[in-house]
């Protein structure tokens, strides 16, 4: 059986790699693992978004950006891209007095960022694929967002195609649970598995390598 494998690496980053030193995820390896041995997986899609920084953050920019880089060298990978935006919103205080202003109740304005257009890009490349391409024999999703419930339920029933749903938190997705023609949770240990190695020469002769901050004894986001 032939498989394509969406990751909704949103998703993905907040269930399983946000706060540990595996960040530097080799998908191809991370894909091979969590379907069964005797699946093939042709294509795999990596749905994000390149970040927006604040001035005390600017190496989560330049982490990302190597990251990606380090991605393009995988022939099977194929990133597609949404955005963030950054805008002021008018929040609650907590309970909790504020650090830097003392208040305890009230509103305050913050900047709130926001990924934009990757459900909407995941679930158009699913239904696409499951209508187009009849080199594929099913479709895995590595995601626990409800709100790909309905792809999921398309492809399945509508076109008769199975899905596979990998969940990469530690909860259990209800909506996706019942749609997918199989549900599983990933098991918390396969990131650490699946590493790209520390020292990457690129197609032009670059040379780049896994950044401090995602070395195994670091556990910076």
């Amino acid at each position: 059986m032939k498989v394509n494998v969406y990751i909704d690496g949103f998703n993905l980053f907040y269930g399983m790699l946000k706060g540990t030193p595996y960040k530097w995820l080799d998908l191809e390896k991370f894909a091979d693992a969590i379907v069964a041995n005797n699946i093939e997986v042709v294509a795999i899609k990596y749905f994000t978004a390149r970040i927006k920084t604040f001035p005390h953050d600017d190496d989560k920019l330049l982490r990302q950006y190597y990251y990606l880089e380090a991605l393009s060298t995988l022939p099977r990978v194929q990133i597609i891209e949404g955005f963030y935006t950054k805008h002021k919103v008018k929040m609650p205080f907590f309970k909790e007095p504020c650090v830097s202003c003392d208040k305890t109740d009230g509103m305050a304005s913050v900047v709130k960022l926001e990924e934009k257009r990757s459900d909407v890009n995941i679930a158009t490349e699913m239904i696409l694929d499951a209508m187009l391409d009849n080199d594929v024999d099913a479709f895995t999703l590595v995601s626990g967002d409800s709100d790909l419930a309905g792809p999921v339920s398309a492809i399945r029933h509508k076109l008769k195609k199975p899905v596979a749903v990998y969940n990469p938190h530690g909860g259990t997705c209800d909506e996706l649970k019942k749609f997918a023609s199989l549900y599983r949770n990933i098991p918390q240990d396969t990131p650490r598995r699946c590493q790209l190695p520390d020292e990457i020469t690129l197609p032009d002769g670059r040379t780049i390598r896994r950044p401090p901050a995602w070395l195994p004894q670091s556990v910076t986001q």
